[in-house]
């Protein structure tokens, strides 16, 4: 039964498995990618997130495509992908007062991308600070991880419906 379980879960494409994953959070949107991506970066700045760094991901793998082969460095169909880097100095400083440890949670990232085989839908996806913070023992962790959370979410929802 595992054995059926485990070749099952590979035939699903990754989206489907990464949406399903409790670390992370996923969203689509339709739009055109630069223009939801400038939302998305503004809605965070509107919440109060600095941006800290963007990288274009897809272009530094077709800028490297001799490395990889021209037919394996895009096996999956994907057009566009980046991923933005976000802080909250208020969050920072929250959850370094909880737990050095904890610093790794900032910058916050997000990747946004879209698939060649759905055009006009945007992916974004972001790790969940609550699934990271559930089994920390101070009794802050989780209402903190919570209020993160949120307020990441509702800035992502806000960008992606402009």
């Amino acid at each position: 039964m595992v054995a059926v379980f485990t070749i099952l879960a590979a035939l699903f494409p990754l989206t489907v498995r990464a949406a399903e994953n409790p670390a992370f959070w996923k969203h689509q949107v339709k739009g055109e990618f630069a223009t939801v991506l400038a939302n998305l970066k503004a809605s965070l700045e509107a919440k109060q997130f600095l941006i800290t760094g963007e990288e274009n991901l897809a272009k530094g793998l077709e800028n490297n495509k001799q490395i990889f082969g021209e037919d394996k460095w895009n096996t999956i169909g994907f057009k566009d992908a980046t991923s933005v880097h976000f802080c909250s100095l208020v969050f920072n400083q929250e959850v370094f007062n909880l737990n050095m440890d904890w610093s790794i949670l900032c910058p916050f990232k997000l990747s946004a991308y879209t698939m060649k085989n759905k055009p006009g839908v945007v992916n974004i996806i972001t790790v969940r600070p609550t699934y990271l913070l559930a089994k920390d023992p101070h009794p802050k962790a989780k209402e903190i991880g919570r209020k993160i959370e949120n307020r990441i979410i509702e800035a992502l929802r806000e960008g992606g419906a402009q």
